[in-house]
């Protein structure tokens, strides 16, 4: 399994767009072999924090070279986001209750 955490803060201005992008990935992503889901979390100060869950590497390569994820990616990396860290890695140990 691999997971992406994604923290962000969105620039208010840019609130709006970022709402309708989101809901554009949403789409793409759920469309995707592989992909398993998707949860946000509200942090503190505006951070959220977005976790994504592939199956594997392989359907995660396949969202990250979306043609339009990557025009998300760089618009937000332009303007919408004031912060972003995202993080990616394979789970090698899950304990679920």
């Amino acid at each position: 399994m691999i997971v992406a955490a994604f923290k962000y803060k969105v620039n208010p201005e840019f609130q709006e767009e970022f709402d309708r992008l989101y809901g554009y990935a949403a789409q793409h992503v759920a469309a995707i072999e592989g992909y398993d889901k998707h949860e946000v979390y509200d942090g503190e100060n505006g951070h959220h924090m977005l976790v994504v869950y592939f199956k594997d590497r392989e359907s995660f390569e396949v969202w990250d070279t979306h043609p339009e994820h990557k025009k998300y990616k760089e618009r937000g990396k332009t303007e919408i986001f004031e912060s972003y860290d995202v993080s990616v890695g394979e789970v090698f140990e899950r304990h679920i209750k």
